[in-house]
């Protein structure tokens, strides 16, 4: 029989509170409020602080707000930049049970519930014969346990192309939920609804950074073949024309951008990329901090072509982040295993060495092997578009013609992925200031297992792949098809 004497006890319903208190209510509502083949109709109860607890509740909010939750819980328990789920009895009640989901962040309360969902309900399912129940959680006392999170990483991020997303509220709603917090999107055409979709990101605590060219291709869509001063002090009066006509006016939250360091090769008719790029970023980013000092900006920068010259790279402006990309083996590549024990073992170095650069200040890296896009077949947006609201049926069709591939990558994870914890523990422990550890991979009609295990890895990174692989594919909003 179930316990249909749930409530919830709020501190606030607004900002990243009221996405939590969303969340909680429609997931924990599906296991208490209807029972197999009984007419009964009810609803979740969302009450505010101070209301009457009888017998069973969840009470959510930061610390500092909520004199209920205060009762129950010391401050020295709640971790300074974390969250803590403490399961108690009701001390008015001896059947009756205390769900806390507290921080000092609402950010943090988000990921408590996120984590209650997908980690205290499958770990405390109930056996039903010899099968665990998840459904039947709600049928007796929960189990009293208290259970802490504290993110290594405080920025942990996911790189897409804009005109890819089919439903960017569903995209976000995915990225939530697998606790990501900065969306790197990268357009050729700036949307017309791109400040919605920033507000839409906005209200789960997540920043948007959009994506442009600086000098990444040239008009044609053809790798630059001219990097003389002359063409930078041209690039450089494009490049800000364009972020003052298309992005001063939108409500993002910085600027990323990639410039002619996509190649193989170290130069460009005998000119040093490295050299030149730098040359071109310092000098354009100088005139933008002019007139926008607080203007915050991303360098996406390939290691392909600058590998050998990091002591140019570290003269780039201290105040541009730097997000390294193709940095050698998996996970850096596309490819979703190791290909030589050498070269892996001099991706650690080469890591160790971008960490240290810089004096380890805005360093930020981006795992591939889940971009999930056909090159061959890739098409460059040709104009202005609406982001992400597209027809159910294309929704549909982009969905059925990716499963397959997910499976591949999936089990290619499952093999493979405790190489990619190995890089995402090394990181940690060598890093010098904080790093922006980042995705390049796509969250659109589902959540799936790759994208799922680095979201695990990216919050926390201790502990064995296999505990952290069992804790991801029991979560609910994993996606198999």
């Amino acid at each position: 029989m179930k316990q249909y004497d749930w409530k919830i006890i709020y501190t606030k319903y607004e900002g990243v509170l009221k996405r939590a208190i969303h969340l909680l209510s429609k997931e924990a509502g599906a296991l208490i409020i209807r029972e197999p083949n009984v007419y009964r109709l009810h609803v979740l109860p969302c009450e505010k602080e101070g209301a009457d607890i009888t017998k069973n509740a969840f009470l959510l909010g930061c610390y500092n707000d909520s004199p209920t939750i205060q009762k129950h819980v010391k401050e020295e328990e709640i971790p300074e930049k974390g969250f803590l789920i403490k399961v108690i009895k009701n001390p008015n009640d001896e059947e009756g049970r205390l769900v806390i989901l507290t921080a000092r962040s609402e950010q943090e309360v988000f990921y408590a519930v996120v984590s209650f969902l997908d980690d205290y309900i499958p770990n405390s399912a109930p056996y039903h014969g010899s099968n665990r129940m998840p459904d039947l959680l709600f049928d007796s006392p929960l189990l009293e346990r208290t259970y802490t999170e504290t993110p290594e990483n405080q920025t942990r991020s996911i790189f897409t192309w804009g005109h890819v997303i089919n439903d960017y509220r569903l995209y976000i709603d995915n990225m939530a939920r697998m606790k990501y917090n900065q969306l790197i999107m990268w357009n050729n055409c700036l949307p017309l609804n791109i400040n919605e979709v920033i507000d839409y990101a906005h209200s789960y605590g997540i920043q948007v950074i959009l994506g442009y060219t600086w000098g990444w291709l040239d008009g044609s869509g053809s790798k630059v073949k001219d990097i003389s001063d002359k063409r930078l002090d041209e690039l450089k009066e494009s490049i800000i024309a364009e972020y003052e006509r298309d992005y001063l006016s939108t409500n993002c939250d910085g600027i990323y951008f990639q410039s002619f360091t996509e190649s193989r090769s170290d130069n460009v008719n005998g000119r040093s990329i490295a050299e030149a790029v730098t040359k071109l970023v310092n000098m354009t980013a100088n005139e933008l901090y002019k007139k926008y000092p607080n203007l915050y900006l991303q360098f996406g920068l390939h290691a392909t072509s600058v590998n050998n010259r990091l002591d140019e790279i570290a003269k780039i402006d201290p105040r541009i982040d730097i997000i390294w990309e193709d940095c050698g083996e998996f996970p850096f590549s596309y490819d979703t295993f190791v290909s030589s024990e050498e070269n892996y073992q001099e991706t650690l170095l080469f890591a160790q060495k971008l960490l240290k650069l810089r004096g380890g200040k805005g360093v930020g890296f981006l795992f591939k092997g889940v971009m999930m896009q056909d090159w061959k077949k890739f098409v460059y947006q040709r104009g202005p578009f609406v982001l992400g609201e597209n027809a159910e049926s294309i929704k549909l069709h982009d969905r059925q013609i990716r499963a397959n591939a997910w499976r591949i990558y999936s089990s290619a994870w499952i093999k493979n992925g405790d190489r990619a914890l190995e890089m995402m523990q090394f990181i940690n422990k060598n890093k010098v200031q904080e790093v922006n550890i980042g995705l390049a991979g796509t969250l659109d009609g589902g959540i799936y297992l790759p994208m799922a295990l680095c979201s695990k890895m990216f919050r926390n990174s201790n502990g064995d792949f296999n505990e952290i692989l069992l804790k991801t594919t029991r979560m609910s909003c994993i996606s198999y098809d």
